[in-house]
């Protein structure tokens, strides 16, 4: 049964995230897969704090908590670099079907 997932990344907070996006995962693998390139990403720029087991803790907590039965708000992993501490993050949450396609265009 396939499970929706949101994935923001920007500044933590009150603002607005750089960007946003519902995907749509049958495994846990593949969503740490997508979680590990939205990651790279980040990485590529120079900052710090999404490694390869944060991004797996990230992966497990997120699919935990789109269990049809849970409850959980999904997973925030901060990230930055040494002058700025980490004020952005990646945030991981569970999302309806009916979000995903409205996304789609469907």
């Amino acid at each position: 049964m396939a499970r929706y997932f949101t994935i923001m990344q920007g500044l933590r907070g009150c603002y607005m995230p750089d960007s946003c996006n519902i995907i749509k995962c049958e495994t846990r693998r593949e969503l740490k897969s997508a979680l590990q390139w939205e990651a790279g990403s980040i990485n590529d720029c120079g900052f710090q704090g999404l490694s390869k087991r944060a991004i797996q803790w990230a992966a497990a907590k997120a699919w935990r908590d789109a269990a049809p039965k849970a409850r959980g708000a999904g997973a925030i992993l901060p990230y930055g670099n040494r002058d700025i501490g980490r004020p952005y993050a990646l945030e991981i949450s569970p999302a309806t079907r009916g979000e995903y396609l409205e996304q789609e265009g469907n």
